[in-house]
């Protein structure tokens, strides 16, 4: 095949999770380009209705948190490309500032999500005998500390999570593969930066190396000199979510401009 035909996925049914704005919003804007059909599934109905008509697909509001809505939604639907990447990176920072029930949210959102979508839409993709490919987003925090406890414990989860499944549905053609974003410049974080939300951790924290000197360095050090960009997530996503990548499966990708080299 040439490399275009390889990149197309006209006739393929996608679902990205979280797609209402930031990465997900992009990884369905690349998709929908490339020809997918994308099923645009978020909590924000409004969010997931605006990038649904954008892209030209549908719209599902789901809280993924919700192992029976997940079931019930995503059971009898036909699902050729899963993008787990709904997340969220509220209360970072110290454990001494992290309640229980943060530490669990962070571990609902982030890790227990992915077995909530996965379950369903994998036994429906082993029933149709046509394989798939699954795709988890994780975070440069799952291979190095950055942002507290709950989610770089969550993403490392992730990672290992993408590698077991992948071996799992192995007899089924279906390959999980996993990619870890560096610092993407999404509208969440331009809307803390400039004071149009509060921030997702205390005003005040406690003493944490996590959000110290050390992180800061690290931050304002990306080899390539720059955030990242949704599309170029995105673009990730499509390589392994089409036939570029057939013989690639458990694998977890940094998408992160060195960030992890520093």
């Amino acid at each position: 095949m040439t490399a275009g035909r390889l990149l197309d996925l006209t006739g393929r049914r996608a679902l990205v999770t979280g797609a209402a704005t930031g990465i997900g919003e992009g990884i369905a804007h690349v998709l929908a380009e490339a020809g997918a059909a994308v099923a645009v599934a978020d909590i924000d109905a409004d969010g997931a209705e605006r990038v649904a008509a954008a892209v030209g697909g549908s719209a599902i509001v789901l809280d993924v948190t919700d192992g029976d809505a997940c079931a019930n939604e995503l059971g009898d639907r036909a699902v050729d490309i899963l993008v787990n990447n709904a997340g969220s990176y509220h209360f970072a920072g110290s454990i001494l500032d992290q309640s229980r029930e943060s530490w669990q949210q962070s571990i609902d959102v982030n890790l227990a999500s992915m077995f909530n979508c996965c379950k369903p839409v994998a036994a429906g993709m082993a029933a149709a005998g046509n394989g798939g490919a699954i795709v988890n987003i994780a975070s440069v925090d799952g291979l190095l500390p950055c942002l507290g406890t709950g989610y770089d414990t969550a993403k490392a989860g992730v990672i290992h999570f993408t590698k077991s499944l992948a071996l799992d549905l192995s007899p089924h053609d279906i390959r999980v593969n996993a990619i870890s974003p560096g610092h993407i410049d999404v509208p969440t974080l331009q809307k803390m930066k400039s004071g149009e939300i509060d921030h997702f951790w205390p005003k005040e924290p406690s003493v944490s190396g996590l959000m110290g000197p050390m992180m800061r360095q690290r931050s304002n050090n990306i080899p390539l000199g720059r955030s990242g960009t949704p599309a170029e997530i995105g673009q990730v996503v499509l390589f392994l979510a089409s036939g570029a990548s057939s013989y690639i499966t458990g694998q977890n990708i940094a998408v992160d401009g060195g960030w992890t080299l520093v």
